[in-house]
């Protein structure tokens, strides 16, 4: 899942932020929390499988 607004965000295993600009790949324990920022768009994302 790509950023499409700009958006910081702190990955797995780090303390300090991360500022994702518009096209960065966003890691999957982020992608929840950027498309309730509307940072990233739920329908662009691909459909997981379990």
């Amino acid at each position: 899942m790509k950023a499409i607004k700009p958006f910081k965000g702190v990955k797995d295993g780090e303390i300090y932020p991360t500022e994702f600009e518009v096209g960065d790949e966003i890691p999957p324990e982020l992608e929840a929390a950027a498309v309730e920022l509307g940072a990233a768009d739920a329908k662009k994302a691909p459909a997981k499988s379990n």
